[in-house]
C-alpha cells in the first residue's frame, strides 16, 4: 500500500457538539473538536488506486447502467469500498440497483492497472466472510442450493469451494446427492467440510456510497486513510475503548461492529460502536477532545447503522419506524430534514475483534 505525500494544515478550532432531533428538540449537548494540532489532512494521503476508482466511478456514473434516484422500488446505483483480502487495498464495489437479479461489479488495482474481478451477488449487494477473506455466492432453489466461496488470487476472483445440496426435495421422493468440489459426499462429509464456512458470520455489502459528489470524494480521499493520518496516542485511545466495546460484545453474545467515520467535517474522525444487526441495536459515536476520548451522550441509528448525508452534516436512523430518528454535531437545521444525493451508511465496516483493529488501524 503506496502513501503519498502528506499535506499540513492548521490546529483544529474547538467547536461545541451539539446533537437535535428533526423534531427540533434538544437531545445532546458536549464538547467535541480534537483539541489536537491537525498535522495530517486525510485528502493529503495518496493511494495508487484511488485515480482509478475515482476514474471507474465517473465512468459508471455517466453510463446508462447509472440510477440517479430510485424508482419503482428500485434502488438507486450506490458502491462500496471493501479490502476483501486483507491486503491493505480496498476492492472497489458497484452496486447498479437493487433489482433481484441485480450483481455486483467487483474490482481491484493490479501492477498499477484497473483489473475487473467479476460480477457477483443478487439484489445489488453480495455476502461478504470478512474473518475469511471469502465472498459467499449462493443459490436457493425449489428444495436444493448451490452455491460457493471465492477468494481474490493472483489478482483473479477464483473458487475456494464448491457445494450442492438437495436435502429439501426429500418429500418429493427425490435422490438426495451432496456435493463438495464436484465431487459426491455423504452428509456427514458434506457437514464437515461446511461446517468452517457456516461458524463464520456474513455481512451483506455493496451499498455504503451514493454517487453524489461529496460523498464520492470522501470514499475515495478520506474513508481508507484514516489509519495514516490519526496520531499514535489517538490510535491507542480508539483501541482502548474498542477493546472495552469488544468485553462487554463477548458478554453478552452480541454481533458488534465499528468504523471511523468523519460526521462534523473537520476531518477527525468519530468512533462509532454498533451493537449489533437487529431491529433494536443502536450505536454508540466516541469522539477525541483534549487527548481525551469522550462518548456523545445518547445512542443512535437502528439495526446497528447509522446513515450519514455529507451536504447536510447530519446522520440519521437508516429504515428505523421513527421518521425523526436524525441528529447533528455541526448545528444544521433538522426541520424537514430529507436526505441528500451524498450519503454512505456508517457503523459496521469492521467486525469488533483483533485483526479488524489491526486493519483498521494500520
Amino acid at each position: 500500500m503506496k502513501k503519498g505525500k502528506y499535506i499540513a494544515v492548521g490546529a483544529a478550532a474547538a467547536m461545541l457538539f451539539t446533537a437535535v432531533s428533526c423534531s427540533g428538540k434538544k437531545e445532546i449537548t458536549s464538547a467535541g473538536g480534537s483539541g489536537d494540532i491537525k498535522n495530517i489532512s486525510p485528502r493529503g494521503i495518496v493511494f495508487d488506486w484511488q485515480s482509478k476508482y475515482e476514474e471507474k466511478l465517473n465512468f459508471f456514473r455517466d453510463s446508462d447502467k447509472y440510477h440517479a434516484v430510485s424508482q419503482n422500488g428500485i434502488g438507486a446505483s450506490m458502491f462500496d469500498l471493501r479490502d476483501l483480502n486483507n491486503d491493505g487495498t480496498p476492492e472497489l464495489i458497484i452496486s447498479p440497483d437493487t433489482q433481484r437479479t441485480t450483481t455486483c461489479e467487483i474490482y481491484t488495482v493490479s501492477g498499477g492497472q484497473l483489473v475487473e474481478l467479476g460480477e457477483i451477488g443478487g439484489y445489488g449487494t453480495l455476502t461478504f466472510l470478512p474473518g475469511l477473506s471469502l465472498i459467499n455466492d449462493e443459490y436457493n432453489g425449489n428444495g436444493f442450493v448451490i452455491g460457493k466461496y471465492l477468494g481474490i488470487n493472483n489478482g483473479e476472483l477464483a473458487p475456494v469451494l464448491t457445494y450442492s445440496d438437495n436435502t429439501g426435495s426429500a418429500a418429493s421422493g427425490a435422490t438426495i446427492i451432496h456435493e463438495i468440489n464436484g465431487e459426491s459426499v455423504t452428509l456427514p462429509e458434506f457437514d464437515e467440510a461446511m461446517q468452517p464456512y457456516r461458524d463464520e458470520k456474513g455481512t451483506s455489502i455493496g451499498r455504503k456510497y451514493s454517487f453524489g459528489d461529496i460523498a464520492l470524494s470522501y470514499a475515495i480521499h478520506c474513508s481508507e486513510s484514516w489509519g495514516a493520518v490519526l496520531t499514535p496516542g489517538e490510535k491507542s485511545l480508539f483501541k482502548e475503548q474498542l477493546g472495552k466495546s469488544m468485553n462487554e460484545a463477548a458478554q453478552t453474545g452480541s454481533d458488534a461492529a465499528f468504523e471511523l467515520c468523519d460526521l462534523n467535517g473537520d476531518e477527525v474522525p468519530e468512533l462509532i460502536v454498533s451493537q449489533g444487526t437487529q431491529a433494536g441495536d443502536l450505536c454508540k459515536i466516541y469522539y477525541i477532545q483534549n487527548k481525551n476520548l469522550s462518548e456523545l451522550e445518547g445512542s443512535f441509528g437502528y439495526g446497528g447503522r447509522l446513515s450519514f448525508d455529507f451536504e447536510k452534516m447530519v446522520f440519521y436512523a437508516t429504515d428505523s419506524p421513527n421518521k425523526n430518528s436524525c441528529w447533528t454535531l455541526t448545528g444544521a437545521d433538522l426541520n424537514n430534514f430529507t436526505a441528500s444525493g451524498n450519503t454512505m451508511e456508517c457503523g459496521r465496516k469492521f467486525p469488533l475483534n483483533s485483526d479488524s483493529m489491526t486493519a483498521a488501524f494500520r
